[in-house]
């Protein structure tokens, strides 16, 4: 009864029983968003047990610095920018930062049921096959740009504070991503198309 009750409440009210000291609504906001922060963290560094080690970390600081986070209307992207922030500081002292090398393997496991369904009525293998080769040659910041845009949905200036931009500067480098599949595949720009339907658009 208690996680229904938590699935009613607000971001916003949810993350202000989190401030408040509610360990429920620590354990409900851990248990939402670890599957994807869990895909977005293998995005941007290849060792998984690193990736769950600076996820336990951010919950970890999130309790204990409760009482001086600030209020927020997206549990979403304060996470994902949080853990962003973690993995790089991590990823600093190792000297390694992977970025998203496994897009094409990996969005065929993680894609949700419509749009695989759309893929598997039209030639589904070949157009995965050209998706991971087309987007494997993209820049890491590009393939980010797509992740986070297409794949999770942020807004514009959700995924700008992620990747340190400005707004207008991801307009330029999601552009130059999306030409650049439009270049080497018409046919991919269906599935951009279709992803961005699904989503808040620029």
């Amino acid at each position: 009864m208690e996680e229904i009750w938590y699935t009613e409440l607000s971001d916003q009210e949810l993350w202000s029983r989190l401030i408040n000291g509610d360990e429920g609504a620590l354990a409900f906001i851990y248990n939402t968003w670890f599957p994807s922060l869990y895909k977005y963290g293998m995005k941007i560094h290849a060792d998984s047990s690193v990736v769950k080690d600076c996820i336990h970390d951010l919950f970890a600081g999130l309790w204990h610095r409760r009482a001086n986070l600030s209020v927020t209307d997206s549990i979403k992207y304060y996470l994902f920018a949080s853990l962003k922030r973690t993995i790089a500081k991590h990823s600093r002292k190792e000297g390694i930062f992977q970025l998203f090398d496994q897009w094409g393997a990996e969005q065929q496991s993680h894609m949700p049921s419509h749009e695989q369904k759309m893929i598997d009525d039209q030639s589904s293998d070949e157009r995965r096959r050209k998706l991971s080769r087309v987007i494997d040659k993209l820049p890491k910041r590009q393939k980010e740009i797509l992740y986070l845009r297409y794949y999770e949905g942020l807004s514009a200036q959700e995924t700008a504070d992620i990747m340190s931009l400005s707004v207008n500067s991801t307009y330029v480098l999601l552009s130059k991503a999306l030409n650049y599949l439009k270049n080497h595949s018409g046919e991919l720009m269906v599935l951009i198309t279709y992803w961005g339907g699904q989503h808040r658009s620029f």
